[in-house]
């Protein structure tokens, strides 16, 4: 499943709540300095209830180059709530830092924790609102989904049945967003 930037649902809130953290020196975690930007990822599917978001760091003056995924998930009693680095995506050579500079600056923060469970519920309202602005897009996020070959369209990477499920859960792909398909 792919996940959508929140500010595809909202560019407008997006702009204002996307949390920015600037270092002015190498941070105790062993992040150098700069200006990094936590953009938030969620699932699209309206009928999966992941309660998760997918925290891709960046930096300021490289913003469509993720230096770490950090998936955290909302019920924080699960197992596999984390946060923690996602496996399935790349990582720079300093995300363990930057995973801890986020626990510190940024999940500790029960605003911001609150922010984020409301970014997921207005992304869920979204993909069932046929006019929601974003509506098309969600729903042609999980239709692109379940391409198979010979399908018209971009062919996404697909999530074998017994692989991590993308949304971040820590389940089997089969067991989470996957029993839906």
């Amino acid at each position: 499943m792919y996940l959508i930037p929140f500010y595809v649902v909202d560019p407008d809130l997006a702009a204002r709540e996307t949390r920015v953290t600037t270092l002015f020196k190498l941070s105790k975690e062993g992040v150098p300095e700069g200006e990094y930007g936590l953009l938030e990822f969620y699932c699209p599917d309206p009928d999966c209830d992941c309660r998760r978001v997918m925290i891709n760091v960046v930096e300021k003056d490289r913003p469509t180059e993720f230096l770490a995924s950090i998936s955290y998930g909302f019920d924080h009693d699960a197992e596999d709530a984390g946060p923690y680095l996602d496996p399935l995506n790349k990582q720079c050579a300093y995300a363990d830092g930057l995973l801890r500079m986020v626990e510190r600056v940024a999940f500790s923060d029960v605003r911001y924790l609150a922010r984020l469970k409301h970014h997921y519920a207005l992304v869920k309202r979204a993909a069932t609102d046929p006019d929601h602005p974003a509506y098309a897009r969600l729903q042609e996020a999980c239709e692109e989904d379940q391409l198979t070959p010979g399908e018209a369209g971009p062919k996404p990477r697909r999530v074998g049945r017994n692989e991590p499920c993308p949304c971040g859960s820590g389940k089997k792909y089969k067991r989470c967003c996957g029993r839906k398909r």
